[in-house]
């Protein structure tokens, strides 16, 4: 299983508009952060895209990705949602008839499922309403199934377990992708995760070897968890590999990897993981 980290920043995106701070105008392309988002390629070869910002039809031309296969859906903020109309490339329905090869093979594809929970189900519904209600003659519409599922489910050959969490007030869900015993975690947008989270976590990973987690800034956050949160969250997961993700502009890669070395002895826990480290776009992963 490969995940290739199809963005990494804050909901600003960086360089932010406007903004002449270092990392802004930094050369260094780890700094250049698109809003965050992953791709997983399993081992039977299907595509599964974790949230679907609006830079994803940049996202997918720069990672050449070909097929989405399914979406996981962290939450409903315009972050990690708004680029849904661009999934009608991999499937789309048409209320007229068309003749075009190409569209065919598009309208014979089987809709997309999006699993996400309850309230991010009823979000979607409710900004693309426009999908599922007939529409005028066009160019299609994304042909797309909403799941919300409160247990672990299987999705060809990958075991997925939706993870509970809270961003703020806002319930969202992280995402566990097991393949034969070895796993990726996918927790961003978060500040609080409780104890029976965690337990799941433990239970369904077998091996957890790469976990992703939301690690905004070094300032406190009344949403996101701050670097050292999510390292402190981390010390409680048995991961192998640590990659902070939805960063902003505040601190440069190079400056997020020297503030988690100095932090690693305040959690100690860290010391047996392999690595801590930021992630960053195009950053590639497996297992």
């Amino acid at each position: 299983m490969k995940l290739i980290f199809l963005g990494t920043g804050t909901s600003h995106g960086i360089p932010v508009i406007a903004c002449d701070c270092p990392v802004c105008k930094s050369s260094d392309p780890r700094n250049k952060r698109y809003r965050s988002s992953a791709y997983v390629t399993t081992k039977d070869n299907k595509g599964i895209l974790i949230d679907c910002g609006p830079e994803f039809r940049i996202q997918a031309l720069e990672n050449n990705i070909r097929e989405v296969d399914a979406l996981l859906l962290t939450h409903s903020h315009a972050d990690h949602l708004h680029g849904l109309d661009d999934l009608r490339i991999f499937s789309t329905a048409f209320s007229h008839k068309v003749t075009n090869p190409k569209a065919i093979e598009l309208m014979n594809k089987p809709p997309i499922p999006i699993y996400t929970n309850e309230n991010t189900l009823r979000d979607v519904e409710n900004r693309f309403d426009y999908i599922f209600h007939k529409h005028k003659e066009g160019g299609g519409v994304a042909k797309i199934q909403l799941f919300a599922p409160k247990t672990s489910f299987t999705f060809g050959k990958t075991e997925i377990t939706p993870i509970p969490m809270m961003h703020g007030t806002l319930p969202a869900v992280g995402w566990l992708l097991n393949e034969d015993g070895k796993s990726i975690a996918y927790l961003t947008d978060l500040n609080y995760i409780d104890a029976s989270s965690i337990e799941l976590i433990k239970k369904k990973c077998g091996t957890l070897v790469h976990l992703v987690i939301d690690g905004l800034r070094i300032k406190e956050h009344s949403t996101h968890f701050t670097i050292l949160e999510a390292m402190q969250c981390a010390a409680k997961i048995p991961a192998e590999h640590i990659w902070l993700t939805h960063l902003s502009h505040e601190s440069s890669h190079e400056e997020i990897i020297d503030y988690v070395k100095k932090q690693i002895e305040n959690v100690p826990a860290l010391e047996r993981c392999k690595s801590v480290l930021p992630a960053y776009d195009r950053l590639e992963i497996d297992t």
